[in-house]
């Protein structure tokens, strides 16, 4: 009886401590109606970048509800050669931008890189997903236009 009260109260406190660990979400700093359009850009080598121009005030509102709370974490991880890069540049009502870089490490997931705040986190979110679901046209586009994290 005493080895089954222990067990339980060891897993028990597995359990909370590794529930613990401190959630984190990044908050962006302006509202969706803030937002006049939304520049996509995806790519694996940087000089075959395509571009894709949201417009519809629904479409914004939902890249602006993907990353609104979305939860990251700091969790260290190696660059991955060759993954793939999709960025957004949201152009704001008072002529500013805000730029997000998502770097892919795996099949959703991959390093989110706010340029504004000097940020880089880990997220499990299917944010390279965003660019296959979006139904706007790819264009070609310059590297002189990518979104840069330095």
């Amino acid at each position: 009886m005493r080895k089954t009260a222990i067990s339980i109260l060891a897993i028990t406190l597995c359990a909370l401590l590794s529930g613990c660990g401190k959630a984190m979400t990044i908050s962006l700093p302006f509202a969706a109606s803030d937002v006049e359009n939304v520049e996509m850009y995806h790519y694996v080598v940087p000089a075959s970048a395509e571009k894709k121009i949201i417009t519809q005030a629904d479409a914004i509102s939902e890249l602006y509800a993907v990353f609104s709370e979305l939860p990251v974490s700091d969790r260290k991880t190696e660059p991955v050669v060759g993954g793939a890069v999709t960025s957004f540049r949201f152009n704001l009502s008072d002529h500013t931008s805000y730029e997000i870089i998502y770097c892919a490490e795996a099949v959703k997931k991959g390093r989110l890189k706010l340029p504004a705040e000097q940020q880089d986190y880990f997220t499990s979110a299917d944010i390279g997903g965003c660019w296959d679901g979006c139904a706007y046209e790819a264009v070609d586009t310059g590297e002189s236009e990518l979104p840069t994290y330095s």
